[in-house]
């Protein structure tokens, strides 16, 4: 019976684990991804981080993390209000340079990091696929940096 009771802990910590993968962070970065796709699309307009500053409102899953969102989250409202591309961009790189370091290591968002040696440009973005946001002559120039796993 007492074994029971080891492998029934065991259980709940593996599928606490597991769960816990489904944090805030993950779902900012994200929310981050969609914005990399909007800029690397040249949308006109503002875009949508009305989701992305709630997220980044609240705590983070992780300490250290939380101190990323309140860094970010200014960099999230500002991009928010810019209807111009060249701003979007430059706001992009600092709102990517401020999330880079929760990429990857207690995240389920398939976001990878991103560099353009080019530019000297790093940026979030979900997949594994090279779509440079900050030059639309430079399309697929850049490198994966951080892969998602």
């Amino acid at each position: 019976m007492k074994n029971l009771h080891y492998l029934f802990l065991i259980f709940l910590l593996t599928i606490g684990n597991l769960l816990a993968h489904e944090g805030k962070e993950t779902f900012v970065l994200r929310e981050v991804a969609k914005i990399h796709s909007s800029i690397y699309s040249e949308t006109s307009g503002n875009l949508d981080v009305q989701r992305l500053v709630q997220l980044l409102k609240e705590n983070a899953d992780h300490k250290k993390d939380t101190e990323k969102f309140k860094k970010a989250l200014p960099i999230a409202e500002e991009l928010g209000k810019t209807m111009d591309l060249s701003k979007k961009r430059e706001l992009f790189e600092r709102l990517s340079k401020e999330l880079e370091s929760i990429v990857g290591h207690h995240d389920k968002s398939e976001v990878s990091v991103f560099y353009c040696p080019m530019l000297k440009k790093k940026w979030l973005a979900s997949g594994k696929e090279i779509r440079n946001p900050y030059d639309s002559k430079m399309k697929n120039c850049g490198e994966i940096v951080h892969e998602a796993k």
